[in-house]
């Protein structure tokens, strides 16, 4: 996908952008919880979409770049709730872009049984 960028300072630029993993569109609900300082917030919202590597979310209040956050959810066709930590990495309003992070091994399988459901999502969908 290309995209023009224009701002007044710089002249238009043409930018390509290219993601690593297909992105599933699903409506899940989930809870978000952040750290802020010694507060703990929970954020109820909803799931947007899904690869790989994140989740997108509309939560009931606005989050910040580079806040931790642990989000909770049911990956759709699955009975199995999954509690993963991830970094904003975008975020405009109450929507945002969360990247999975593992710090430990029981991580590193959550986010490992995560991929591997979405894989075989993908099989049976044939994308």
């Amino acid at each position: 996908m290309t995209t023009t960028s224009k701002s007044p300072s710089k002249p238009a630029e043409a930018t390509t952008s290219t993601r690593r993993w297909h992105r599933f569109r699903f409506d899940v609900p989930v809870r978000a919880i952040l750290q802020r300082g010694a507060r703990e917030l929970q954020l109820a919202g909803r799931g947007t979409g899904m690869n790989e590597g994140g989740i997108g979310l509309d939560v009931e209040a606005p989050v910040q770049l580079g806040d931790q956050v642990q989000v909770e959810f049911t990956p759709p066709y699955s009975g199995i709730k999954l509690r993963v930590r991830g970094m904003v990495r975008n975020a405009d309003g109450n929507r945002c872009g969360i990247e999975f992070l593992a710090a430990d091994e029981g991580e590193r399988q959550e986010v490992a049984l995560l991929r591997r459901m979405l894989r075989a999502a993908a099989d049976r969908l044939g994308e």
